[in-house]
């Protein structure tokens, strides 16, 4: 990035600057500004692509010094040379002018009045107006602040526009999602044997830059014999808070960025800063606002379909639209979810799969979703996707948090927000009897229930049952009466079939029933009875 040498003088501030030379370089692009106050400032002191500035005198004072740096090749490094003429040297001898014009150098006359400082400053602040207006991305406006398809349609164009400025590729990897954001495919072509955690933990010998202190940017550069420079790149955390959010990078390569393409990169920086601080207020604001709406209306103080209907509105929530509802629940006693509701936050927020998923908080271990149902989709694959995200976020939150222990009950019949106490109830059920008939399942499903769903099955008595169970799974010696058991309801009761099934006698079989019987205090004669049995038999396995 910077400033081509055309709109420099068509500026205000430089409107006195008089062209002498080198009309058809007027679209060099300066990238620095460096004073000339030495003989050999071109030759060790010239990065290039510079607006070289100079009073006159290192010419007066040596002679032929114009024509050592035109016969140098030096005048080629640079995009302009502004001299002060009347102070030390009156006028350009011919042969330099054609030189400047052959070489498409512009050479300007400064006014004898205009400080370097001045002139410095200006030409600072014309570049950074530029920039900001190249980076003029608010034609990404949303109606929602946390929809994540607005925030990657943001980073995109911001990271688009770096590249395009710099012409060095960049990339931007949120550390919630663990997804990376590229300005375009050469972000990777050149970044090709590195690893992601490379760009902020290299896992080699490197050095390290300190460009600013304040927003800990970092120069990193290692040493290959497969490149003639060093390699490098420019580190900067996304800071939320006390918390990095992100990670954004430019590569240089075997390169380096100029002196205005920092404007650029902090340009850039400042933008996506902003944007995650953004995101996070207008997520907390719309989690206060939807915790709230849940909470009255599972309590029953959302009183008509009106008042439900105007509520949900205010919260961006369509009413014409079907959703899934999900209950989240933490088991383990040890861990208290809610302490760790940021991390749950930030890992449903950032994930691309469901751009407009509501969480609400409802106590310390349970946390309620609302997917809205893709009607482009069927019922079947509408589900996978749901069962497949929350496994996503189980996994990403796993390895956050240590020692959690999900469950995920899905009401997997879609409906209008108008019933959602009834799916939440589902939820409900589903988690409360799908832990017992499927014990070694996170995901429970309530159509998976089947004829359980309409079972109450109150927790004392469970414990009062496998107390019972229990006993009897203790002890080796009780095998035979447990798989004599597990039998005789398979064949629904009866000992003929049980006996000939296990090739044993039919009294050994009655006495083995009766047994069971005497231990555990249940009729099986009564059916609901004998289905507990069966369900506690199943999470006994």
């Amino acid at each position: 990035m910077g400033i081509y040498v055309r709109d420099m003088l068509k500026s205000e501030p430089f409107k006195d600057f008089k062209l002498i030379a080198g009309h058809k370089g007027l679209d060099n692009q300066i990238q620095g500004i460096a004073v000339m106050d030495a003989p050999d400032s071109f030759e060790r002191w010239s990065y290039g692509r510079e607006l070289v500035i100079t009073s006159g005198y290192v010419f007066y004072k040596n002679p032929g010094l114009f024509e050592n740096i035109i016969e140098s090749g030096d005048l080629n490094k640079i995009s302009a040379f502004g001299i002060k003429l009347g102070r030390f040297i009156d006028h350009i001898p011919e042969h330099v002018i054609a030189a400047f014009d052959q070489y498409n150098i512009p050479l300007i006359n400064i006014p004898l009045e205009y400080s370097w400082m001045g002139i410095m400053n200006q030409l600072n602040v014309l570049v950074m107006n530029q920039s900001i207006r190249q980076f003029n991305i608010r034609n990404t406006n949303p109606n929602n602040y946390s929809n994540l398809s607005y925030q990657v349609r943001k980073i995109d164009k911001i990271l688009s526009q770096i590249e395009k400025e710099m012409n060095f590729p960049a990339m931007l990897y949120d550390l919630s999602n663990e997804k990376a954001y590229y300005s375009s495919p050469a972000f990777l072509k050149l970044a090709d044997q590195l690893e992601i955690e490379d760009f902020w933990e290299p896992s080699f010998d490197y050095t390290k830059e300190i460009l600013c202190n304040n927003l800990n940017m970092v120069r990193y550069r290692f040493f290959d014999d497969k490149y003639v420079r060093p390699y490098s790149w420019i580190t900067v955390p996304i800071t939320v808070g006390d918390k990095i959010e992100a990670y954004f990078v430019v590569v240089e390569a075997t390169d380096l960025i100029d002196y205005f393409d920092q404007f650029a990169l902090r340009i850039g920086f400042v933008l996506l800063q902003s944007l995650y601080e953004q995101l996070l207020i207008a997520q907390n604001i719309g989690d206060a606002g939807f915790e709230k709406f849940i909470a009255d209306y599972l309590l029953g103080n959302l009183s008509n379909h009106e008042i439900i209907a105007k509520r949900a509105t205010d919260l961006k929530l369509d009413i014409n639209l079907k959703y899934y509802l999900i209950l989240m629940t933490q088991t383990n006693n040890d861990i208290q979810l809610s302490s760790y509701k940021d991390i749950v936050k930030n890992t449903v927020y950032t994930n691309t799969s469901y751009t407009d998923i509501r969480m609400a908080i409802l106590d310390e271990n349970s946390f309620i979703f609302l997917i809205p149902k893709d009607e482009t989709l069927s019922h079947e694959k509408n589900l996978k996707l749901v069962r497949k995200y929350f496994r996503e976020l189980y996994n990403k939150l796993e390895r956050k948090v240590d020692n959690i222990n999900l469950l995920f009950g899905i009401s997997d019949k879609s409906d209008t927000i108008f019933e959602l106490k009834r799916n939440y109830t589902r939820c409900e059920k589903t988690i409360t009897n799908g832990k017992l008939i499927f014990p070694n399942k996170n995901y429970l499903v309530y159509s998976d229930l089947g004829a359980f769903a309409w079972i109450d099955i109150q927790k004392d008595e469970v414990e009062m049952m496998l107390k019972d169970l229990k006993k009897l799974f203790d002890h080796d010696e009780n095998k035979e009466l447990i798989d004599t058991l597990k039998v005789y309801l398979d064949c629904n009761m009866n000992y003929s079939h049980t006996a000939k099934k296990l090739y044993l006698h039919i009294n050994t079989v009655r006495k083995r029933i009766e047994h069971i019987k005497d231990r555990i205090h249940i009729e099986l004669e009564e059916p609901l009875d004998r289905l507990k049995l069966e369900i506690l038999l199943n999470l006994l396995n």
